[in-house]
């Protein structure tokens, strides 16, 4: 048992690890656990592999037949009770050593510590949504966390079996949809990491993906004050843009810029498309039954916001009825207005440079500064 204690003590205390041909660098409090079980388990791999390719070469050549004419003798040991012994107790050893540091591991991975910060999180086709309960901001393919504060994560699937990674974390764990999975992690280092999900979900799982960003107390708090309350602040014009910038990337997995073609209709030409009352659905009528006085929708300001809040009420042809429905309960009325404002001012954004070519959002670039003048200006006022 000794020797299981020396490996525990090893593995527990183990600190987190520089990038490795296997994994990005380590950047919370448990990688260095996870990092040693890893590399111990690759060491005893490594020694076999080598043992094995040896011995396998060895026996090739010694006891390879060298002519047509030599005689095989069949006969031969048939018991070796120390060899069958040997390597009986040494794997059973190893065995039972992997065992014992990976459910110390696995345990501590388990319980979160009782101050963590608590995350919601909500995994649909073909994105994330993360939920702060303590300041009722909820972000969209972006999670801001706290440096050196446990968080918790509690996460459950709006439609198919998900998995959430985060490979500097070291942390990763299944969402089912019906009930409830968690997993925690203390985040070391500030910046940015990726997120993944690693069940396939479908037909777009690769683009299911979302950033951690890991902030100093002070900058988080800072932060989700700002979130909680910037939309509510902005004035109408600045809707489209904050729309774009903060909300798109929740719809970017299903929903295209620049027409390229998704799981969802692209964005580009949408407002035009739904104002002249184009395209039809898949129970039979067009858009143009449902426009006008008397219509259900009338504007098609009320069509974009009843698609978002109830997208499976008319689903467009050539397309399945894929959206989640929970965006009612995860956008406030004003988030709302903002994406429509965006789909209506889309072509404004595209001309002033908020998106690119390949329909990705991008910041304007700034206009040249013109030094020429400057130099002028500042000759005039020194001469007064």
């Amino acid at each position: 048992m000794s020797i299981l204690a020396e490996i525990t003590t090893l593995a527990t205390t183990a600190d987190p690890t520089a990038a490795t041909f296997w994994m990005p660098e380590a950047a919370s409090s448990v990688s260095g656990k996870i990092d040693w079980i890893f590399e111990f388990i690759n060491v005893i791999c490594y020694i076999f592999l080598v043992l094995v390719t040896v011995v396998l070469v060895w026996f090739a050549i010694k006891y390879r037949r060298r002519s047509e004419d030599e005689t095989i003798v069949a006969e031969g040991p048939t018991h070796g009770l120390a060899l069958e012994l040997t390597w009986t107790i040494i794997p059973t050893g190893l065995v039972v050593a992997i065992f014992w540091v990976g459910m110390i591991g696995y345990i501590d991975l388990r319980e979160a510590p009782e101050n963590s910060y608590e995350v919601s999180v909500t995994a649909q086709q073909w994105s994330w949504a993360f939920a702060h309960p303590d300041y009722g901001v909820i972000e969209g393919n972006e999670l801001h966390v706290p440096l050196n504060r446990p968080v918790r994560l509690i996460m459950g699937s709006a439609d198919v079996t998900h998995s959430l990674y985060v490979p500097a974390f070291r942390v990763k764990q299944d969402v089912v949809p019906g009930r409830y999975s968690s997993l925690w992690f203390t985040a070391i280092k500030p910046g940015s990491y990726q997120l993944y999900c690693t069940e396939y979900c479908g037909k777009d799982h690769s683009k299911m993906l979302a950033t951690v960003h890991v902030l100093p107390e002070d900058e988080f708090q800072a932060k989700m004050g700002k979130m909680a309350r910037e939309y509510e602040d902005l004035p109408d014009a600045d809707l489209p843009t904050y729309a774009l910038t903060k909300l798109y990337n929740r719809c970017s997995s299903c929903h295209s810029l620049n027409g390229e073609a998704r799981s969802g209709p692209t964005f580009k030409g949408l407002w035009d498309r739904v104002a002249r009352g184009e395209g039809g659905f898949t129970n039979g009528k067009s858009l143009q039954d449902y426009m006008g006085p008397g219509g259900d929708y009338e504007l098609p300001e009320n069509y974009l916001r009843e698609s978002i809040l109830n997208p499976g009420k008319v689903v467009r042809e050539n397309y399945a009825n894929v959206m989640p429905s929970n965006f009612a309960s995860q956008l406030k009325p004003r988030q709302v207005e903002a994406l429509v404002l965006m789909m209506k001012n889309l072509d404004r954004l595209a001309d002033e440079g908020w998106i690119d070519g390949d329909g990705n959002v991008q910041k304007p670039a700034m206009p040249p500064v013109n030094s020429s003048a400057s130099v002028v200006t500042e000759s005039m006022e020194e001469g007064g």
